[in-house]
């Protein structure tokens, strides 16, 4: 430890110390620097930020996507996606872009797409599973009308 670097450390701690303690002395016991840091490749700064993004975006999303709200809201209501059941589509559409703020048209076309399929693909199945799973300390029944409407449990 540098002379400068002890002096400023006693400094601080005669200001901010004990005052009515009759110390005479006090003992400062500062570590020594630390030696720098391996310097950190592009790759690994590159990694290190989207594992950090994976991550936040796994666990902490702010917002339903378009695909989570349709399938969240559609099974809150019992308005299947099934082409030909149910009311307009228009009219779920926009009832969904007022609550979640998403284009009525962008709504519409994620509903369309859910509603043709028979087989879900694993993006629509990965949707569904994070739903039942935010779902199910509320609604456990619905929950699980998920589960076996998306996952076929």
């Amino acid at each position: 430890m540098t002379d400068d670097h002890q002096h400023k450390a006693t400094q601080i701690a005669f200001n901010f110390g004990p005052v009515n303690g009759n110390v005479l002395q006090q003992h400062i016991h500062t570590t020594q620097p630390s030696q720098p840091a391996e310097p950190v490749t592009a790759a690994e700064n590159e990694s290190a930020a989207a594992t950090e993004t994976t991550q936040e975006s796994a666990t902490a999303s702010k917002q339903l996507s378009i695909g989570q709200a349709v399938i969240l809201l559609s099974t809150l209501l019992g308005e299947p996606l099934e082409q030909g059941f149910g009311k307009h589509k228009t009219q779920l559409a926009d009832f969904i872009s007022a609550v979640t703020g998403y284009k009525s048209g962008s709504v519409r076309q994620k509903i369309m797409e859910i509603g043709k399929m028979d087989v879900y693909p694993h993006n629509i199945q990965q949707d569904a599973e994070m739903v039942a799973k935010i779902l199910e300390p509320y609604n456990s029944q619905a929950a699980s009308d998920i589960r076996i409407t998306y996952l076929d449990e």
